[in-house]
């Protein structure tokens, strides 16, 4: 066979080949027996200043058919530095995580609380560790804010969102220096109930003035109070330090705690009601030891339960009126306005939030702008959008309670209470992962 025929029969079969294998236009009927999906998803929604967004303003995203799961920890994260908002940074983290080391049963493990914190132990503290859980976006996308869509010479972006259709997982920060953008949760309250109370201090930890010093130093635990006269019956008298007291627990529950802004630092928490709350526990309080100072000078008249439970009225009453007294000393405000107080709580303090929502996402804008969805508009610059992500616990008992308001700053500097501590996201002994 000649070189010339042989090349024929392979272009020939080449052709043959090409012909077979070309793509095959399909009717109709063809195409309806087909199914598939694409991996690349589209949108767009137009602003209405209601649940679409910031009206004058439309939003298309642009977004994957997936789940992206993630584990990572960054040592420092710093956004929006500079810029239109000058000096600092709009979200300014240490030790920020996404994702943890659980235990046996599945769940985050906890960090033991750093020294010299107030940070508290968690749900499950450090032990053994046997699995990881990531932080899961499901369906990824980048929302594209355009202003002006329908003119072609003043369209601008004038912001960028990256979220998810479903966004869940452990997030965790090591100190959460400055915030922008929209975070909330529930504050709750839970004052346990104690018997045999010293109504003022002891020696030496909580009583700087000697004059003060309770009768009963081995009452179970002391309010911390200031001394006074609670009541004065001529032949005899009754100080807060002659007495201890008995009385039930108390709670305030899902008392909203939400931040939006730029840079900001601390959690309001209005509706603790404090005035009424110290009238509930006042309201259950019985005696449980009290003398009186008689005319004499010594407190040797030791009055009976009846007699004590029968001058209750009037003990309530002083009881209450102190303890609203010594609190608004604490917070630096009037009795009067304990009902109105809105508690400073600091960011730094929260160092686990668990994440479930649609909403979740990062984003940076040129202008303030609310994106579809979002309860608050966004500033301009960097932003995170967190809702429902934390509980704020305050679980003690009566006694820490008024004493911790009363008798240190820590209320009014927005420590009252500390939480736990952040989830563990490095394998082994790693400090930093």
């Amino acid at each position: 066979m000649s070189a010339a025929f042989s090349g024929m029969l392979f272009l020939l079969s080449l052709s043959y080949s090409l012909s077979v294998s070309a793509m095959i236009e399909m009717g109709d009927e063809q195409l309806s027996k087909v199914t598939g999906q694409a991996l690349l998803q589209m949108n767009k929604v137009i602003g209405d200043d209601l649940d679409n967004g910031t009206q004058g303003v439309t939003f298309y995203t642009a977004g994957l058919d997936a789940l992206l799961d993630l584990n990572l920890n960054i040592e420092k994260l710093q956004l929006g530095c500079g810029g239109v908002n000058g000096v600092g940074c709009d979200l300014d983290i240490d030790n920020f995580s996404l994702g943890c080391i659980t235990n046996s049963s599945g769940n985050c493990i906890t960090l033991s609380p750093a020294p010299g914190t107030n940070q508290k132990v968690g749900a499950v503290n450090e032990g053994p560790q046997a699995g990881m859980e990531d932080f899961s976006i499901e369906r990824p996308f980048f929302q594209f804010a355009i202003k002006n869509d329908d003119t072609k010479t003043l369209r601008e972006v004038v912001g960028i969102r990256l979220g998810g259709e479903n966004v869940s997982g452990p997030l965790s920060f090591g100190s959460l220096n400055s915030f922008s953008g929209y975070l909330n949760g529930e504050a709750d309250v839970f004052l346990r109930g104690e018997t045999d109370v010293a109504a003022t201090c002891t020696s030496p930890d909580t009583c700087p003035n000697a004059g003060g010093r309770t009768r009963y130093s081995d009452a179970s635990a002391f309010l911390g109070l200031n001394d006074g006269n609670v009541l004065n019956l001529g032949i005899y008298r009754i100080f807060y330090r002659n007495l201890t007291i008995d009385y039930g627990g108390q709670s305030r529950e899902n008392i909203a705690a939400e931040v939006f802004g730029n840079r900001v630092t601390q959690v309001p928490i209005e509706g603790l009601a404090l005035a009424d709350l110290v009238d509930d526990v006042v309201d259950d309080v019985s005696i449980n030891r009290i003398c009186a100072l008689t005319i004499f000078g010594s407190c040797s008249f030791i009055i009976g339960d009846g007699l004590a439970n029968a001058l209750l009225p009037l003990l309530k009453g002083g009881v209450g009126d102190y303890i609203k007294g010594q609190l608004a000393n604490g917070l630096n405000i009037t009795p009067g306005e304990l009902n109105d107080y809105v508690l400073p709580y600091n960011l730094k303090n929260i160092h686990q939030l668990d994440v479930a929502t649609e909403l979740f996402g990062l984003s940076f804008q040129k202008e303030s702008i609310r994106y579809p969805g979002y309860k608050r508009a966004m500033a301009a610059g960097w932003s995170m959008y967190a809702p429902d992500a934390f509980n704020l616990v305050i679980d003690d008992k009566v006694s820490n309670f008024v004493q911790g308001i009363a008798g240190s700053s820590n209320a009014r500097d927005g420590n009252i209470v500390g939480l736990p501590a952040p989830y563990r996201n490095c394998w082994g002994s790693a400090r930093f992962c």
